[in-house]
């Protein structure tokens, strides 16, 4: 498969579209198995997949303000907290760590940051506490701060 053409196709989808918030591109393949990303299927061709790309420029590329920083709380051997982690790592979303376990200071910011629970994980974006691990909550608050976090059928 040609990259640039798919770069092209890509490109021109995001420029003629600078007022959609998402752009479908259809992978298509004709009868002979060679595949192209199109906005719509040509004749003769199928959809084997279809994919939803933002064009919506991120607040720091469009001059907006900031995003607000995300925190971390955590211990270590905690799957729970592996799953937000990984939720994050796998969006190229940057945080910081503050691992809780034998840390009484870190343990009484946790608390001060959340009505006094001292349960992990706990992602604080800004000033919003999200305690365990819940795709959709985590997903639809990071999208209200901001953040791109493209496809959340990845964990």
């Amino acid at each position: 498969m040609n990259n640039f053409r798919i770069m092209a196709t890509l490109a021109s989808i995001c420029l003629f579209s600078a007022n959609a918030f998402a752009v479908k591109v259809y992978e298509c393949e004709d009868e002979l198995g060679n595949r192209s990303f199109e906005q719509q299927c040509p004749p003769g061709t199928t959809s084997v997949k279809e994919k939803n790309y933002s064009t919506r420029a991120s607040s720091a590329a469009s001059g907006q303000s900031k995003l607000v920083p995300l925190v971390l709380y955590f211990v270590p051997d905690c799957d729970v907290c592996d799953e937000v982690k990984e939720f994050l790592t796998v969006r190229n979303i940057s945080f910081t760590g503050k691992n809780i376990k034998d840390n009484g200071a870190l343990q009484q910011e946790l608390k001060g940051k959340t009505a006094g629970n001292l349960r992990v994980p706990v992602l604080l974006i800004g000033d919003k506490a999200i305690a365990g691990y819940n795709r959709d909550s985590l997903a639809s608050a990071l999208t209200d701060a901001g953040y791109e976090i493209g496809d959340t059928d990845n964990p």
